[in-house]
């Protein structure tokens, strides 16, 4: 899964109770307790959206790394303008 590495712990957890809402969810549905269906299907709506906070984080890293890079190929040091900020 493409998260941060600190975030991995978390991301796994909240990738095995989508699969397990899901399948209760599936059971439920099955034995026509479509109100029960619907409530496990919340709970799979509700981490499969902090999952995607997670990636969407993961991904603006990877954007903002891959922009100091470029940055320091054009020989623009990070440093001075970081320095410069706080005066």
């Amino acid at each position: 899964m493409n998260v941060l590495p600190q975030d991995e712990k978390l991301a796994e957890k909240l990738w095995e109770c989508s699969c397990i809402y899901l399948d209760r969810a599936r059971v439920e549905l099955i034995r026509n307790r479509l109100d029960e269906a619907e409530r496990w299907v919340d709970e799979f709506q509700r981490c499969k959206r902090d999952l995607d906070k997670l990636i969407k984080r993961k991904e603006e890293h990877d954007r903002l790394v891959e922009m100091i890079h470029e940055l320091q190929k054009r020989g623009i040091n990070l440093a001075i303008i970081v320095g410069g900020k706080n005066k």
